[in-house]
């Protein structure tokens, strides 16, 4: 439709005294009507600035309805999808002014924003889609559906990841509860919330938690592999035989504890058959889990081309330094249990480390509570047995007593029950 400039400045003018009119008279359908009128003169003769205008104008306008104004934003966010980019961006902050501190129009609001982060991030301006990104609170729209808004979170995160602004990325993950997202319906969505947290655990060196986010990645993978398919930013691979290596990887890497052998041994039990096209891992895993010295030559367990390791992923030279220090602490634990004391010149004979790393790693160990033990440096000793004070022995023979009257008081209602069956 063409129409001559000064035409549809009349027309503009004769339904904005229409509008007026009927919105003064709290006409709603004549108000509701008249709008869309002067929304679609705007779109039909391509007369977008003046919309942009209008649309700010008549929101601003005393008394008028909710519903225009929902309405005209509707139509503009639905004419959007014509417009060249800079109509739209023109229109998208038309829009968002329209919006802006209105409850009953934050769902547009939060899509606009979106759009225009989108467009900034197309553009390598990351600090800027990031600093319009953080304003919204879209965990307080009660309106909006619960995978738009899990959807708009995550890109949240994955532009802090772009600006390399950890502190908010993990600030902003603690929006999402975790039980929010173990519905199936949202499977894909829980991968990419996992992936992005381990993306900032590795880069914080936090071996359990990087492990425990793999964990629920394959979690879901096994209970549908076709989730595979799932696209995640930043080059990270979900395939089921990595991510499977990764968790088991990261678990080992992580300080020892009775839940990391737990850990271990679920894997085993619960993924056998994924182990089964990874038979390194699943002899490093069955190593850990057992009393026999180890090599402590990563080279020699045959996962250097594990992707922990890859040079692409930061960090990968301290997780290798990690590894081989989880090996030398794994053999130290074997000493303790068959040795009450051992020279140091044999443990390093045995495990194949320099003296002055082995009393390092031996520091470190009992510093971490791993190890009770104390070095005998004249006579080149590591000594087990350690001589308890007075608070121990006594707590121990306090402990033997008690079992003794539990083994008497049990003995006496055996007796007793005896007599009665047979009395």
């Amino acid at each position: 439709m063409i129409i001559e400039e000064n035409e549809f400045d009349k027309q503009i003018d004769d339904l904005l005294n229409k509008e007026k009119t009927a919105r003064l008279a709290n006409n709603l359908v004549e108000t509701l009507k008249v709008t869309k009128q002067i929304a679609r003169l705007c779109f039909d003769t391509k007369q977008y600035s003046k919309f942009n205008e209008l649309i700010v104008s008549l929101s601003k306008k005393r008394g008028q309805p909710k519903k225009a104004q929902i309405e005209l934003v509707q139509m503009a966010m639905a004419e959007l999808k014509t417009l060249t980019i800079n109509q739209k961006l023109e229109m998208i902050d038309a829009i968002m002014k329209v919006c802006e501190k209105k409850i009953y129009l934050e769902v547009e609001y939060a899509r606009c924003v979106l759009m225009l982060t989108q467009y900034k991030e197309d553009d390598n301006q990351i600090a800027d889609a990031a600093k319009i990104l953080q304003e919204v609170q879209v965990e307080t729209y009660g309106s909006m559906d619960k995978r738009e808004k899990l959807e708009f979170i995550l890109y949240q995160m994955k532009i802090m990841i772009k600006k390399l602004d950890y502190v908010r990325l993990f600030i902003i993950s603690k929006k999402i509860e975790p039980k929010n997202i173990e519905d199936d319906i949202i499977a894909d969505l829980k991968i990419i919330y996992y992936s992005f947290l381990v993306i900032y655990y590795r880069h914080e060196n936090n071996y359990q938690e990087t492990a425990h986010a793999y964990s629920k990645i394959l979690e879901s993978l096994h209970k549908n592999r076709q989730l595979e398919a799932t696209k995640v930013d930043f080059n990270f691979k979900i395939d089921y035989n990595t991510i499977l290596e990764n968790y088991a990887l990261y678990t080992i890497l992580s300080q020892y504890s009775d839940d990391k052998q737990k850990q271990l041994q679920n894997i085993i039990t619960t993924y056998k058959y994924g182990l089964e096209a990874l038979p390194n891992l699943q002899q490093l895993i069955q190593a850990f889990l057992g009393t026999e010295l180890i090599s402590t030559e990563p080279q020699t367990h045959n996962i250097q081309a594990a992707e922990i390791f890859d040079e692409g992923i930061e960090n990968n030279q301290q997780r290798y330094k990690d590894f081989r220090r989880q090996l030398i602490h794994h053999n130290l634990r074997i000493f303790q249990i068959y040795y009450d004391s051992v020279y140091l010149n044999r443990i390093t004979e045995l495990i194949g480390i320099s003296t002055q790393e082995l009393e390092e790693e031996i520091c470190i160990m009992m510093d971490q509570k791993l190890l009770n033990c104390k070095i005998d440096r004249i006579q080149g000793i590591v000594d087990y047995q350690l001589k308890k004070n007075e608070n121990d022995v006594l707590q121990e023979w306090g402990d033997n007593v008690n079992k003794v009257l539990n083994l008497i008081d049990l003995t006496s209602n055996l007796i007793k029950r005896e007599e009665e069956l047979f009395l």
